[in-house]
Parts: C-alpha cells; structure tokens; sequence
C-alpha cells in the first residue's frame, strides 16, 4: 500500500520505494488529471514489468478538486492477486446460459494480456476457432479479453448448428469458377468462329452472285446494242441469260432456305407424285448449265415409284448436290443419277467423277458453313449447300449419307413410305443415258 503526493516533478512514496516506471507512469497520469484529459473517478490499473518480473498497479486520486499536492491512493502488488479475481468473477458470474447443461465454463476459455501482448490470466489451455478479442478501457490499463467458444456449446448456441467442412465447399466453388472460366473461353472462341464464318458466307454469296449478274448483263448489252452477229449466236445469248438466270434462282432460293430455318420456319408439304417424273423434269432443267461445264448426265431411273414428297423441296435437293459435282469434279465427267425402291423407301443415288470426300470430312460436311480443307480455296461457294440438303431431308424423315463411289463422291438420300404405281404394268430400269 502507498499513499503518495506529487510536489513538482516527484512522487513521494512512505514505504518502500516505487519501481521506476511506476513512478513514471504516475507522473504521466498526474499531468493528465491537471490538464483534464484524464478522469480519476475510479480506480486505474496498470500491469508493467519491472527487471523483467510483472507486477500490477492500482491506484486513485481521491480528490480532483485540490489545484495542487494532489493525493494518489493505491498499491502494487503480484500478478497472481488479479489473476485470483478474474478466476472469481468466471466462478460467481456464469457467462454462458444454465440450459446448455453441466458446468458452464467448461465450455469457455478467457484470456487476459496487457497491452504488450504478456498473458496475464488464462483460465484453461484449451482453445479454439470460435473465438473472440476485446480491448477494456484505457482506465484498466489497456487489457485484452479474449473468449473462445468449446465447439461443442457452439453446436447449441448457432442455430442450425456449426458449419460443415467448408474444403469441400471451397473446391466446388474453385470447380465451378474453372468450369464458368473453360465455358467463357469456349463461348468466345465460338463467337469469333461465327464472325469469321458469317464473313465468309457474306464473301461466297457476294462471289456467287456477281459470276451470274455479271454473264446476265454481258449478254443482255449485246442483245441491246446489237452486236450478235447471227440468229444462232442470239439464241446462244438468251440461252445463257436464261441458264444464269436460273442459277441465280437457285443462289436465292438457297439463302432464303437456310435464312427460313435459321429462323425455325422451314416447312415442307409432302405429296404422293411419280418420283420418276419430278426427277426427269429437273435433271432437265439442269442440262444446260451442266453442257456448259462439259459435263454429261446418265440416268438410271426406276419408273413408276411413287412417293410422298416436296416437289419444290426435292429440286431443291438434287440440284445442291449435282451443283457440287460440277464444282468439284473436272470438266467432261460423267454424273451419274440413280433412283429405285428398296424396301418400302425410295433411294436417290448420285455419284460423280470428283476427288471424293475425304473420310475425316464425311461426318461434317452436312454442317453449316463447313467445307473440306482441301477443297476450300480451290472452288468458291456459300458453304450452306449440303446443309439445305440434309435439312430438308430431315423434315421428310428421310436420310443423307456420302460414301466413297467407283470413282468420286456418292451421295445418297433416302426417302420413306415408297411404294409404285398402280398402273404400272411391269418393272423395269431404263439403261444409261449420257446427254
């Protein structure tokens, strides 16, 4: 116990002289009461150290009102004195509610540091991660309360219980954010392909467009300006006015197919009709533009099958595919058409005389916009041709295959739900002819 009074610059102690610092922290304090920036209405506390060893400091100025020799009441003593009051107050001060079961404070763990991080009090060893600091006021030396939760009273205390295991949570999420990243990528890569592909479809319909305008209005300037110089050389130009005019035609009818079912609009009216025919009149039809790149046409086509089928739909079909023998096979070839009913359906076979489709590229060639690379810059084109095909097909439930021929591509469609003719009275194949 001391009772000291501050004269000047020194602490008067009666009784064994106070440690150094103490004496200085009081001084300190006594400043601070005189200029008003410090309250001593209860007591302090401090807990320092002196040659290493602690020791706790408690005191209090009596009386504020006096100007000067202002009293300081306190004491110093060992550690373990608050060590003992703190283990009270856990002992008669339950922290934790009695419904929980047993002995509460089994179930907490307090701890006490000075403002230097020492531990001053520690009521067990044991610790865990539901835990919680707490700085005390400035007048109880700055001291940190520390609380931890045993995990089994936190199973109690939080509704719902404790977490899981979040490692598991933390790896889905890191699966799920690689998945989202892998899934942009992809999606980027597809957006960049689809910007490329529109731009060469953009080109191939620009480049197929402007052969046929360009032949239409070449000859349309001749017939006008009267430069023919014979009526067969007339007639030879309306001809190929007319033989661009159809290939344009069938240019626009192509985008306008694709633009339909790109849109979900692609409808087809299927009608039983003699396929014989409708194959007749449109190999017909295509005869000039295949004499103008030296190409002749054998048919084998088996008469008096009738099948429920899309006139339009169909010349559509067959002249995609006989347009790409003429752009792929070379000039003065041979195609081959080939039609007959083979159990119950009706196989469209057309085989030319070209480098074939390669293997790796069969499976992909019905694709929109997709073209053999080894065909790519050698022959112009939209890419959607084949595509229109298979698609039509489609809506006749039938099938579109490509196999390797005797000697080029062979593509095959089949329809379903052939039958033949009831006024046919016998069943024969008309051999090839090549015009």
């Amino acid at each position: 116990m001391f009772i000291t009074s501050i004269t000047g610059d020194d602490v008067v102690s009666n009784g064994e002289p106070l440690p150094l610092r103490a004496r200085r922290l009081l001084n300190d304090a006594l400043t601070k009461v005189r200029r008003g920036q410090l309250q001593t209405d209860c007591p302090l506390l401090r807990i320092d150290e002196q040659d290493t060893k602690p020791y706790v400091l408690a005191w209090r100025v009596p009386d504020q009102t006096r100007d000067r020799n202002q009293p300081i009441i306190g004491f110093v003593a060992d550690p373990a004195m608050i060590t003992d009051i703190f283990a009270r107050i856990l002992r008669d001060s339950p922290l934790l509610p009695p419904s929980l079961g047993g002995d509460t404070r089994e179930l907490l763990s307090v701890r006490v540091s000075n403002d230097e991080g020492h531990e001053v009090f520690a009521s067990s060893k044991a610790w865990s991660q539901y835990a919680s600091d707490n700085d005390l006021e400035s007048e109880l030396g700055g001291l940190r309360l520390s609380v931890a939760l045993r995990p089994s009273a936190a199973e109690h205390l939080i509704i719902g219980g404790l977490p899981r295991n979040r490692v598991p949570l933390l790896v889905g999420l890191l699966v799920l954010t690689t998945g989202l990243v892998v899934v942009a990528l992809v999606q980027l890569r597809r957006e960049r392909e689809l910007v490329r592909l529109r731009a060469d479809f953009i080109s191939g319909v620009s480049h197929e467009l402007r052969t046929p305008v360009a032949q239409i209005r070449m000859f349309g300037e001749t017939l006008l300006l009267d430069r023919v110089r014979s009526s067969e050389e007339r007639r030879r130009s309306l001809a190929i006015i007319v033989q661009e005019s159809e290939r344009l035609t069938h240019l626009i009818e192509n985008v306008l197919q694709f633009s339909r079912s790109d849109r979900g609009g692609a409808l087809v009216t299927p009608t039983p009709a003699r396929l014989d025919i409708l194959l007749h009149e449109i190999l017909d039809s295509f005869e000039p533009l295949a004499r103008s790149k030296r190409t002749s046409i054998a048919r084998q086509i088996e008469e008096g099958v009738v099948v429920a089928v899309d006139g339009g739909a169909l010349r559509q079909i067959v002249l995609n595919i006989l347009d790409n023998a003429l752009k792929y096979g070379p000039a003065g070839q041979t195609v081959t058409v080939t039609s007959e009913c083979e159990r119950g359906s009706a196989l469209i076979a057309i085989e030319d005389q070209g480098p074939g489709v390669p293997v790796a590229d069969a499976a992909r060639i019905f694709e929109p916009f997709y073209r053999a690379a080894s065909h790519t810059e050698s022959t112009g084109g939209t890419g959607i041709g084949l595509a229109i095909v298979k698609q039509l097909v489609e809506l006749h439930q039938g099938r579109v295959r490509v196999d390797r021929g005797s000697d080029g591509a062979r593509f095959t469609i089949e329809l379903p739900g052939a039958t033949y003719a009831d006024d046919r009275s016998e069943r024969q194949r008309p051999a090839a002819a090549g015009v």
